[in-house]
């Protein structure tokens, strides 16, 4: 027993530890950190688990979906319905993207605008400074060659002062070229000083840009709305707006479009409907006017908002009579593309 424990008396009393001694202790450390790699390789094995088994519920379920979408549409009585169905969905993620898209490009536009206004904001506020600063460096050089032609009247005038009665004068004239040399000294500084200073802003870079505009980021949201309530009126007058905004908000087997008959005119409808709004000029045409009516009564709930009101809207829709609150309702899923 003495000899098992020697090597911790040894230890203790400031003795070396022999290598046997040092691989069982490295062993010790190893097998605690083996220990603790495998317990996180457990944690992690079961929260992979996990995940696989609702992955698994997931694929279930969609496969579950896809053979009843699969009967659904081996159905005649209830296959072209869901035809329908998708089309509609096809004509709202039309509607959808292309609104979108009209959202990227002017937000896009405006943003080359205040960024190069921005940038010139930015050049002139810098050619104001090193003009400035031009302007003082001159001063700063001339009153440095003022001081610099005094010392030289200075010298001279001592280097003439010669004879012996100039004692006291001479003096009198080094006591005050001193000074004068100091003088140069200091306007050499400023002048020194005044050239780093308009080197620093020569190398300045312009801040990066803010971002764009409150009262820009309010007109483009503006604008998006307007277009969205353009899209609606343009695909009701194929009577597909509401349906188009059922249709994502509901189940295919939710949803009954009538006989094959009625079905196929459906059909039509959304082919003429697709049509329609893939005309950009004629949608973007009341877009204009729509704007200039919300801007003139959509109210935010705070100074730093951006997005008006649903219930402003509203009030402008009916003073328009128009029966579009595109905000409140969410058509075309506007309300992701609006810039806060």
């Amino acid at each position: 027993m003495i000899d098992k424990l020697s090597f911790l008396k040894g230890g203790s009393e400031g003795g070396s530890v022999s290598a046997d001694e040092e691989r069982l202790m490295q062993l010790f450390q190893n097998r605690a950190g083996l220990k603790k790699a495998y317990a996180d390789l457990k944690d992690e094995f079961h929260i992979l688990r996990d995940r696989l088994k609702q992955q698994e519920g997931a694929t279930l379920r969609v496969q579950e979906q896809l053979d009843a979408l699969g009967d659904l549409l081996a159905d005649p009585a209830t296959g072209f319905g869901a035809l329908v169905f998708f089309q509609l969905r096809g004509l709202w993620k039309t509607c959808h993207e292309q609104l979108a898209k009209f959202a990227t490009d002017l937000t896009r536009q405006q943003e080359a605008r205040e960024t190069a206004r921005h940038e010139a904001e930015c050049e002139a506020t810098k050619n104001m400074r090193l003009a400035d600063v031009e302007e003082r460096l001159q001063a700063a050089a001339a009153e440095a060659d003022a001081h610099r032609e005094r010392l030289v009247a200075a010298q001279s005038e001592l280097s003439r002062l010669t004879a012996f009665w100039h004692y006291f004068r001479r003096r009198r004239r080094q006591r005050a070229l001193e000074s004068i040399r100091q003088g140069v000294v200091v306007a050499d500084s400023a002048v020194g000083e005044l050239h780093a200073e308009k080197s620093a802003i020569a190398a300045e870079t312009a801040p990066d840009f803010p971002g764009i505009s409150l009262g820009a980021r309010r007109s483009i949201n503006l604008a998006i709305i307007s277009y969205a309530e353009s899209l609606c009126e343009h695909v009701d007058e194929f009577g597909l707006a509401a349906r188009a905004k059922e249709a994502v908000a509901r189940r295919v087997h939710e949803m009954a479009f009538g006989s094959r008959t009625e079905c196929e005119e459906y059909m039509q409808r959304v082919q003429k409907a697709q049509t329609a709004i893939a005309n950009h000029r004629q949608i973007t045409a009341a877009v204009k006017g729509k704007l200039e009516r919300l801007r003139a009564i959509g109210e935010y709930r705070n100074l730093a908002d951006t997005v008006p009101t649903a219930d402003s809207l509203a009030t402008a829709s009916a003073a328009s009579q128009s029966q579009w609150n595109v905000l409140a309702e969410d058509y075309w899923d506007l309300y992701n593309l609006l810039l806060r």
